[in-house]
């Protein structure tokens, strides 16, 4: 969807209370059905899956379960989209840029378009569970599907990890 149908959607749509849409979620993060994308790479200490939550009419908003296993990170990336992420269980931290948010239970952190970061589950032996909230529609309507390039590819060539700005 581009940019002009996403602000005519928009303008021209209301929800109706009564709309027969779903506005709950309690499904499990590792439900195969939402199962959105993840990576593992022993060697770099990787071990994560994103699971998509299945709102439907969504232009905007991307909501996304992100679970990393005990000890594990994502990968260090970036991306044209903004996220916000709260801390559902676990504990870990996440880098953003120089700067290291450490995260308790329902911690919120916010990461900018562009910044390199990424998250660590610091607990050896429970995973670690964000809520992440992003306004990936808007933004792939701008740029088309720009998230593909922005993340570790497989075998660990990753061009997009270090910001060359920084």
């Amino acid at each position: 969807m581009d940019l002009k149908l996403i602000c005519e959607s928009i303008s021209n749509s209301r929800l109706s209370a009564s709309a027969d849409v779903p506005i709950g979620w309690n499904a499990s993060p590792s439900d195969p059905e939402v199962c959105h994308y993840g990576n593992k790479d022993e060697g770099l200490g990787i071990d994560f899956q994103v699971s998509k939550l299945p709102f439907v009419g969504l232009q905007v908003m991307d909501p996304r379960l992100v679970t990393i296993a005990a000890g594990a990170c994502n990968e260090k990336h970036r991306h044209a989209h903004e996220s916000i992420f709260v801390l559902i269980s676990g504990q870990g931290e996440i880098i953003v840029n120089k700067h290291i948010i450490i995260l308790e239970e329902f911690s919120v952190a916010y990461v900018p378009r562009w910044v390199v970061h990424q998250t660590r589950n610091t607990s050896t032996e429970n995973p670690l569970v964000l809520l992440a909230i992003t306004d990936f529609g808007l933004t792939s309507s701008v740029l088309g599907d720009y998230d593909i390039k922005t993340r570790l590819k497989s075998g660990g060539a990753d061009a997009y990890a270090i910001d060359p700005i920084m």
